[in-house]
């Protein structure tokens, strides 16, 4: 019994070195070439997602930094002069519009071009 055993584990042996020594079958490769195929895809899409991420989340950090910047100067002067703000972040086309009035105070709005973007604030004078 231990004899026949023996002689079947050899067989098996013999059969998986030759299987290996055959090497792969077009099917496997061709399917191990597609899930690499896929994978590289799928990895570059996500590598172009984040680099438009970064675009914006840098578009939005530097608009936010012009409005802080401009709302800063107007909060401590309020009467300062458009060309004087323009002069001072090299800003183009600054233009105040009146929204509303309520007592002594006007709530403006300010327009301003930075790189070819408009933008504009709100602030109360």
């Amino acid at each position: 019994m231990s004899h026949l055993l023996s002689h079947l584990l050899l067989q098996m042996e013999i059969n998986m070195i030759s299987k290996l020594k055959k090497g792969f079958s077009l099917l496997e490769v061709v399917i191990s070439l597609l899930i690499i195929s896929i994978t590289f895809v799928a990895y570059s899409q996500l590598i172009e997602q984040n680099l438009k991420s970064q675009e914006l989340k840098k578009s939005f950090i530097n608009d936010s930094d012009n409005r802080i910047n401009i709302l800063t100067i107007y909060t401590i002067d309020p009467q300062i002069d458009n060309s004087e703000i323009a002069e001072i972040y090299d800003i183009r086309d600054v233009s105040e519009a009146t929204i509303t009035k309520y007592q002594k105070f006007d709530e403006i709005r300010i327009d301003f071009s930075i790189n070819n973007q408009t933008t504009y604030i709100t602030v109360l004078k």
